[in-house]
């Protein structure tokens, strides 16, 4: 865990409320794309993480007490999902699926995601995995993914690489199933 979420967390253990609170923004900026895969996990839509992920917060705010025995990054994930999240899910899961019929014991029974190596990593080391990947894609297909990432339209790409729509339409899916299929041999390798 790094030093700067190490002194957040102790921040927000404080009794001080204005340390607390001085503390929570950059445990928030720390966490939140973390929480937030984990939540994707599950509810498939950012809207819906981020809703929860303000009401987690909010919670951890309130009871911060279960952060206190936290030393790496997997038990922050862990506790706070165990301690914070999951019972935000299961009221999400319940307003959004009232139609299907999942008993309350399997409701019960909810325990944290196993994580793969991709959703463990940092955003740091998901940085250099994709920089990697990136240095082995063609020019075309990294010059077409860059202008993408930036926010492109397909009709600005494709005038960019001189090429049509369709034509960036299919290089943009060819190559983000390239680059996934390169981070799936890499966590293969760390096996």
């Amino acid at each position: 865990m790094d030093k700067q979420l190490r002194n957040a967390i102790k921040g927000i253990l404080d009794t001080d409320l204005e340390r607390r609170r001085r503390s929570m923004e950059p445990f928030v900026r720390a966490t939140f794309n973390r929480f937030s895969r984990c939540l994707y996990r599950y509810l498939g839509n950012e809207v819906e993480c981020e809703d929860v992920l303000e009401d987690v917060y909010a919670d951890i705010w309130e009871s911060p007490e279960r952060l206190r025995t936290v030393s790496t990054e997997k038990e922050l994930v862990r506790t706070v999902y165990l301690y914070y999240m999951r019972n935000r899910l299961r009221q999400v899961y319940r307003r959004l699926n009232r139609h299907l019929s999942l008993s309350q014991e399997c409701l019960a029974t909810l325990t944290a995601p196993d994580m793969g190596l991709l959703e463990q990593a940092s955003d740091e080391e998901l940085k250099v995995i994709l920089k990697k990947g990136m240095t082995r894609l063609k020019a075309r297909e990294r010059r077409a993914i860059e202008l993408w990432a930036e926010g492109m339209s397909n009709r600005a790409i494709a005038a960019d690489l001189n090429t049509t729509v369709g034509a960036v339409k299919m290089l943009l899916y060819r190559t983000v199933l390239k680059l996934r299929k390169m981070l799936n041999h890499y966590v293969g390798d760390e096996h």
